[in-house]
């Protein structure tokens, strides 16, 4: 009886625990998303230089795909100028070393000096790595 009753106890002290964990991560996710919003806005290219890992894959809406360095380079130059980016539905999982954020996302922007307004889907992948989250992957889908 003492057995079951360490056991079942130890078992809910490790549920807390990684739920815990759990929520502290997601809490990291969405503040880094936050970070990655205004660094956008504000072309903050040593923040996003952070944000994202050295193995990132962006891939547009359009389906063009960049490196770190392409769309770092792309956003110096002015090709883009995100106006407001606002999120909404937003979801964080996490799978140990390993986070998905997901949210449907307004976006208001200037391309190629023509401004524009859509909303997409996103999804984000971060990983740790060492001790810091980054983004690994980014991709959206147009909404209609």
């Amino acid at each position: 009886m003492k057995k079951t009753v360490l056991f079942v106890v130890c078992l809910i002290a490790f549920s807390i625990s990684a739920a815990a964990q759990g929520n502290k991560i997601e809490q990291t996710i969405l503040q880094l998303e936050k970070d990655w919003i205004a660094a956008l806005i504000n072309v903050d290219t040593a923040a996003l230089e952070r944000i994202y890992s050295d193995s990132l894959t962006y891939t547009h809406s359009n389906s063009n795909t960049d490196t770190k360095a392409i769309y770092i380079a792309n956003l110096k130059a002015g090709k883009t100028k995100y106006l407001s980016l606002t999120p909404g539905d937003v979801k964080v999982r996490v799978y140990g070393t390993t986070a998905l954020y997901t949210s449907t996302t307004a976006i208001k922007l200037i391309s190629n000096g023509q401004e524009s307004s859509f909303s997409v889907k996103m999804l984000h992948v971060y990983a740790k790595e060492g001790k810091v989250w980054r983004m690994v992957a980014h991709q959206t889908t147009r909404l209609p």
